[in-house]
Parts: C-alpha cells; sequence; structure tokens
C-alpha cells in the first residue's frame, strides 16, 4: 500500500487494517530479511525456537546479524 501510493503512513495502515501501528511496523521490518531466511520460513525449516516476535522486533539490518540472531536465539 505504501509503494503504490494508497497509502501515506504506517499509521493509515494500521487503521485501514484494524490494527495496531506497532503490529504494522514490527510486520514492515520483516520485509528486510535475508533470503535464505525467508526460504527458511516457507520451507519449515527455521528452527522451532525462532518466533514471528525474534523476527520482527529490532532486526538487524545487515543479513549476516540477522543470521546471527537467529543462530543465538
Amino acid at each position: 500500500m505504501l509503494e503504490s501510493g494508497k497509502v501515506k503512513s504506517l499509521k493509515q495502515i494500521a487503521t485501514r487494517e484494524g490494527v495496531d501501528s506497532s503490529y504494522v511496523s514490527r510486520m514492515v521490518n520483516l520485509t528486510t530479511l535475508a533470503p535464505d531466511i525467508i526460504a527458511s520460513i516457507l520451507d519449515d525449516t527455521l528452527p522451532n525456537h525462532i518466533t514471528l516476535f525474534d523476527l520482527a522486533v529490532d532486526l538487524p539490518v545487515l543479513w549476516e546479524e540477522q543470521r546471527e540472531r537467529i543462530k543465538h536465539t
């Protein structure tokens, strides 16, 4: 919705979807996950102890740091 210009902010997305804006922020963070982590989610091979919260909150920008976090979570 942001990319298409239908909305101008994450707050507008939250309002449209009926969710909290902090939830939308966390979900947007998931768009920057490393491709191999995304593949692990889709293939259901991500370690069971990793939660959505682990991936969405304070996500490192660098993919290598994301991978390290998963190893130590």
